[in-house]
């Protein structure tokens, strides 16, 4: 039983691995992004990291307007309160990243 608290408490408290930080990243700066989207971007699936995020209170899960199938991922507040940025647009190099060509082009093949 103390093995799996332990596990518990590292998913949730521990440091985030290469891949949420990649995922937080392609959520920040494209979001609002569906799960899809991302797998295209990073070419791996991404359901445990999205959960993961999820649960840390990092990201939040949103209906997909497009698609009333599916959900849409953003940063939440206590993300952006965490790196002390009132709003997305604060974010270092947001203007650039947000509208990268490359990433649209991925992006719309899905």
């Amino acid at each position: 039983m103390e093995f799996v608290e332990q596990l518990v408490k590292n998913e949730l408290e521990g440091p985030l691995s290469s891949a949420a930080l990649e995922v937080l990243s392609i959520i920040a700066y494209r979001g609002p992004i569906s799960k899809p989207e991302i797998e295209a971007i990073r070419g791996i699936n991404c359901s445990y990291t999205l959960r993961n995020l999820t649960i840390r209170g990092l990201i939040e899960r949103e209906n997909n307007p497009k698609d009333s199938r599916g959900y849409v991922y953003v940063v939440s507040f206590d993300f952006l309160k965490k790196l002390g940025v009132e709003k997305m647009e604060n974010l270092p190099e947001y203007a650039t990243l947000s509208v990268d060509e490359r990433m649209n082009s991925i992006v719309e093949k899905q």
